[in-house]
């Protein structure tokens, strides 16, 4: 998040609790809120016409109002590196005369709620301007004057988050704060903290939630690799989930998100509810690896080979879905086929492309829509779809229900790109050198025929063998019980 680009949109709800307690307090409305587009840009003006000075002789045409002194905060930094971040003396007078004044008066938690806004918006704690903030924020919220009045209102939760989580600590308030997160009972959702404590859901985008997230990812591994962990991580890094605006909360901590929940399994291998939840969340959150490359920028390139080995797993295991729902007479003996490479490392990438009833068939095996799938464009039978797979630098198209294994070499002008959302028919029945046949046949494909005694099978391992260097036994290629 860009705290400058935010410090001009309307204050968050999360806010206007503080502003509810004022009023709960009179018993009146207040004035509608400041517009925040504006609001620093007035308040940086009002004493610029002052040439900055922390007192104005009285002559002055144009001296800061009281609004101006509380509004303050927002015109510390500004966009363009401007702000009042850099008048020291004025700042210094606003620290140590015009904060501590401002308890005296009638309704001190109005000044409270700009430094509030402005911590969490601003957070950077390497800022020595940041860090007098951070300490006369504290200083005036440990103040009964407005702690007691913030305690007796529906925002009382606030206190909790400034006394116990010390939130206005620029060092300890993001641990604790993740750390509080991380204590809670797993079926406590994130936004049932967040009424807790007066939020709401603006509060997860500012910077000072952003850093609390990124301490969380910096759990032990013992930590990281349980479910409950993962869970609340990817429940914490999804914004808005299930609308328009969903998308991943903090685009710069990718890299870390990342890294902290799959580095534990770079040389092991999850247990199966890990893997399957953990996928489908980062699904959700960053995209698909292989072609959504956008949401994985600058994440570092283990991790993507992680999580996209799973995704190659899961994009086979559809496809032998796919085709036990379509009936394809010999989807035992393919999936024997490509599970013994896939196992001994050799297959790369997998994608398919489907034809009308195979899209069915897998709206029906993943009806949530996680697995992305290719479209074939053409006539073909409703049921045929294909199995793309990279292993060196071949590429096979295994067509079902009759179809031929066809290969080519992937820098081939005729190679299909894989990941692709719809294909050509003859992008897929590519013309090419490269025949199982041995001049054979006029089509270079290779046909199913006798599966139940490893007939293709021993031809495409040969084939395979010769073009690539893999060696695998016939028997391994075959089922190990009878189909």
């Amino acid at each position: 998040m860009n705290a400058s680009t935010d410090f001009f949109k309307p204050l968050p709800p999360d806010f206007d609790q503080l502003a509810h307690a004022a009023r709960m307090r009179r018993g009146t409305g207040l004035a509608p809120e400041p517009d925040l587009r504006n609001v620093g840009e007035r308040t940086f003006s009002a004493f610029e016409a002052v040439a900055f000075s922390p007192q104005p002789p009285a002559e002055a045409r144009q001296a800061p109002r009281p609004r101006d002194w509380r509004h303050l905060p927002y015109a510390l930094w500004l966009q363009g590196k401007r702000g009042l971040h850099g008048h020291a003396e004025l700042t210094q007078y606003f620290w140590h005369t015009t904060l501590p004044q401002a308890l005296t008066t009638r309704r001190p938690l109005k000044w409270a709620r700009p430094l509030l806004h402005t911590y969490l918006q601003h957070f950077a704690p390497d800022d020595a301007v940041f860090v007098q903030l951070a300490l006369s924020a504290r200083h005036f919220f440990a103040d009964e004057r407005v702690m007691q009045p913030l305690a007796s209102t529906e925002a009382f939760g606030l206190q909790r988050l400034i006394e116990h989580l010390q939130l206005l600590d620029p060092q300890q308030g993001p641990a604790q704060v993740a750390r509080d997160i991380m204590a809670l009972p797993r079926e406590t959702r994130l936004t049932d903290w967040q009424a807790q404590h007066a939020l709401t859901s603006g509060f997860w985008l500012n910077p000072f939630a952003q850093q609390a997230f990124l301490v969380a990812l910096n759990a032990p591994e013992e930590v990281r690799c349980t479910l409950p962990y993962i869970e609340r991580m990817c429940e914490w890094a999804l914004h808005a989930p299930g609308t328009a605006q969903q998308r991943f909360r903090y685009p710069i901590c990718r890299d870390e998100f990342a890294h902290s929940l799959l580095s534990p399994w770079f040389e092991r291998t999850p247990p199966p509810e890990v893997e399957h939840y953990l996928m489908s969340a980062l699904l959700r959150t960053l995209g698909d690896p292989r072609h959504d490359h956008a949401g994985w920028l600058g994440v570092r390139q283990q991790a993507m080979a992680t999580v996209s080995r799973w995704l190659t797993a899961r994009t086979l295991d559809a496809f032998f879905d796919i085709l036990r729902h379509t009936d394809d007479d010999i989807g035992p003996y393919r999936r024997r086929f490509w599970e013994a490479y896939f196992h001994a490392g050799h297959i790369l990438e997998a994608w398919v492309a489907l034809g009308e009833e195979a899209s069915a068939a897998l709206r029906a095996i993943d009806p949530a829509g996680e697995l992305a799938h290719g479209k074939i464009l053409g006539k073909i039978a409703p049921k045929q779809c294909v199995l793309m797979v990279r292993m060196g630098h071949l590429l096979f198209c295994d067509w079902s229900h009759d179809g031929r294994l066809r290969a080519i070499d992937v820098h081939s002008r005729q190679a299909p790109k894989l990941y692709q959302a719809e294909y050509a028919l003859h992008e897929l029945r590519f013309a090419t050198p490269l025949n199982f046949n041995q001049g054979l046949s006029d089509d270079p494909g290779l046909r199913h025929l006798h599966s139940h005694l490893a007939g293709w099978q021993t031809l495409a391992r040969d084939f395979m063998a010769q073009h690539l260097g893999f060696e695998i036994p016939v028997q391994d290629l075959m089922p190990t019980e009878p189909i």
